[in-house]
């Protein structure tokens, strides 16, 4: 990054907090891969996007929602990488992750991704994916993650 991260008196970047905190355990991505080849080279990896947030009234802390999901060749394997995922996460509050601080975590349900075989139209978009089976090869969870701004 060129700029300093996070920015003092801003609300951080919740998915660069993620990438931050996930990118030990697994390659950690904002965005797709372009292709189905190329996501399946990528395996195992998380997709995290935030998904909404809002403050409190004060505007004190900015609640964000966040979806992680984990992709491997299999299911087993996502599951396994989605259960490190949680364990991360769930244990982030008061810990500094790149000099962002988060207040609090907790498991939510995930937004729900549509996805139409074999060309995986998204509900935000179409990928062509043909090599990706999500109910096998994907694991999604969702969280809220509360931080106030940064310092």
């Amino acid at each position: 990054m060129t700029s300093p991260y996070p920015k003092p008196g801003e609300f951080p970047d919740f998915e660069q907090f993620l990438v931050d905190l996930l990118t030990p355990i697994e390659t950690t991505l904002t965005t797709l891969p372009a292709t189905g080849e190329l996501m399946v080279a990528q395996f195992p990896f998380f997709w995290v996007r935030q998904i909404g947030g809002s403050t409190d009234i004060n505007e004190i802390t900015y609640t964000a929602k966040v979806r992680v999901t984990a992709a491997a060749s299999d299911r087993a394997a996502a599951q396994a990488a989605a259960a490190r995922a949680r364990v991360e996460i769930l244990a982030a509050p008061g810990k500094s992750v790149n000099g962002v601080l988060i207040d609090w975590a907790e498991e939510m349900t995930p937004a729900e991704v549509k996805y139409f075989p074999p060309t995986l139209a998204r509900s935000q978009g179409a990928a062509d994916l043909p090599n990706l089976d999500p109910v096998s090869q994907l694991v999604e969870l969702g969280f809220t993650v509360h931080a106030r701004r940064q310092s």
